[in-house]
């Protein structure tokens, strides 16, 4: 891993975030490996007097990782909206005590030590402090490659059903037996999106049981200036030609993801 562009030291916080968070859907890359930011969620549980709080934590290294902190995004269907947003601003404050070292590690734990603080504030129906854009948040583009689809139906209901409850537009192409997903929205809101289609039941297998998404990945992620990109509405789009997908990839910015990207898994379906 430590070839793929990232540091040694961020190689080995990783496998060992992996070791340790093993158990089923505990940790989840979110981003290719070599991705320049890696994204990745790690989740864990606390067992109360009453209930058991789940709740999952996203992560972004940015490129200046440990010297600058990681993003963080925090969401559970365990804890209230107020709750959330507490530990949320708690973790954040935890990171700016630490050293400029590897540090995901201690603020997983400083989060298991703190979700008993909020036991008290369990939530009436499932909440996600990451479920509107804030104002003034950056936009992000990411195209997103999925595999295959068994239960299309059900799949890509499921898709649109998120990108209305994150605020994030786009588009979902079919050509031929290429999947592509375009989302723009805030970081924290994609993050959300990728997290949710990794970790939740969207498709089944061969044998027709309910399954998780493996085999998505994401080939490309940049911070974009408003106004660079028209992706007014979600959308999906049968493509019957190659022409006619790559007329969905309008403007300056879409048409370089295109040929950069897109071109590149053409040849290798052709």
């Amino acid at each position: 891993m430590a070839g793929s562009g990232i540091s040694e030291e961020v190689a080995d916080e990783l496998q060992a975030l992996q070791a340790i968070y093993c158990g089923d859907g505990e940790f989840c890359m979110l981003s290719d490996p070599d991705a320049r930011v890696p994204m990745f969620c790690v989740s864990t549980k606390y067992r109360g007097h009453h209930d058991t709080i789940s709740i999952s934590a996203s992560f972004s290294l940015p490129e200046g990782y440990p010297m600058m902190h990681p993003d963080i995004s925090l969401s559970s269907e365990s804890l209230s909206r107020g709750a959330i947003s507490r530990l949320k601003d708690g973790i954040t404050a935890h990171a700016r005590t630490l050293p400029e070292a590897p540090m995901v590690l201690q603020l997983m734990t400083w989060l298991e030590e703190n979700i008993p603080e909020t036991e008290n504030m369990v939530a009436e129906t499932p909440l996600q402090c990451s479920s509107q854009g804030e104002v003034g948040e950056d936009s992000w583009l990411v195209l997103l490659h999925l595999d295959h689809m068994r239960a299309r139906g059900k799949y890509v209901k499921t898709i649109v059903k998120w990108t209305k409850e994150l605020s994030l537009t786009g588009r979902l192409l079919f050509q031929e037996r290429l999947i592509l997903i375009l989302l723009l929205g805030s970081l924290r809101n994609i993050k959300e999106y990728i997290t949710r289609q990794r970790t939740r039941s969207v498709d089944v297998d061969s044998a027709g049981r309910s399954c998780k998404e493996r085999m998505l990945r994401v080939l490309w992620e940049e911070k974009v200036q408003e106004g660079t990109v028209s992706l007014p509405q979600f959308q999906v789009t049968e493509c019957r030609t190659v022409e006619q997908l790559k007329e969905q990839f309008s403007g300056v910015v879409l048409q370089r993801v295109y040929s950069e990207h897109v071109c590149n898994l053409l040849q290798r379906q052709s």
